[in-house]
């Protein structure tokens, strides 16, 4: 009987799975990034495309660089097992501008996925 209810304790232990969803940054779609035209489009209409860059790095008296970039995906952790897996994918978009006119864009997606095992070492 004892016997039984460990069972029934570990099997709930297994079931239980705490997951977390996250998204940051601003979103943006490659049709978006479709509209730019490489020396014609101008700061002004880049704001009114996609809003203003989490990032802008002034490059020299000329050039400055816009970064967008947004990230999405879940992690879970399982309670018995100890193991914790993500899947996030980030979309960026980095823009160079020179006197306030698109010069040059780049857009990328980058999926991260991992799966990390926690063993306890109990002695």
């Amino acid at each position: 009987m004892k016997f039984i209810w460990i069972f029934a304790a570990l099997l709930a232990l297994s079931a239980c799975t705490y997951t977390s969803n996250m998204n940051v940054g601003t979103n943006f779609s490659s049709e978006q990034a479709a509209q730019i035209i490489k020396e014609q489009t101008t700061e002004a209409e880049l704001v009114n495309l996609l809003g203003q860059p989490q990032v802008k790095t002034v490059i020299n008296d000329t050039d400055v660089k816009w970064i967008y970039s947004y990230t999405e995906g879940s992690a879970s952790a399982q309670a018995f097992t100890m193991k914790t897996t993500s899947d996030f994918t980030t979309h960026t978009l980095d823009i160079l501008l020179r006197n306030g006119v698109v010069v040059n864009f780049a857009e990328t997606h980058a999926p991260t996925n991992m799966t990390i095992n926690t063993q306890s070492s109990i002695k």
